[in-house]
């Protein structure tokens, strides 16, 4: 979803920074539209996402599309399985959007941020469970 966006985006002559824990998705996506500009770091490392997002405002709009998904049965889910998807499923959505939010009621100016769930956040789905918990708290905070 978020490199199709990116894309559409840089189409239609938005300036479009795209972020991703992957440098080599990256590096795909500006080999594939040279216009985009690209920032990689870990969103669900609150300390970098915090400093990498501060450093490209101002935004205007914002899309959070960053996810991971640990499938495994309930009882077998490890910590650090749901700290991971807590962290960049949730936890990111909150850093980012304040960090955004925050600019925008600075620069007393309008923007829209947008918030990319998923059907799992509606129904449960079989070795989903922190993936749909996560995603349930995403349309709870939209």
């Amino acid at each position: 979803i978020g490199r199709d966006l990116a894309l559409r985006l840089s189409k239609y002559n938005a300036t479009v920074i795209a972020v991703s824990r992957t440098k080599k998705h990256l590096d795909t996506l500006k080999n594939e539209d040279p216009r985009i500009i690209t920032l990689s770091v870990d969103l669900g490392d609150w300390d970098a996402a915090r400093e990498a997002i501060k450093s490209i405002l101002p935004v205007d709009m914002l899309v959070n599309n960053a996810g991971v998904a640990c499938l495994a049965p309930f009882l077998d889910l490890t910590r650090d399985d749901v700290e991971l998807t807590m962290n960049v499923n949730i936890k990111a959505v909150f850093n980012v959007s304040q960090i955004v939010a925050r600019s925008m009621v600075e620069r007393k100016i309008g923007g829209s941020i947008v918030n990319v769930s998923s059907q799992a956040s509606q129904a449960a789905l079989r070795d989903h469970s922190v993936y749909c918990a996560s995603k349930g708290a995403v349309d709870m905070l939209t």
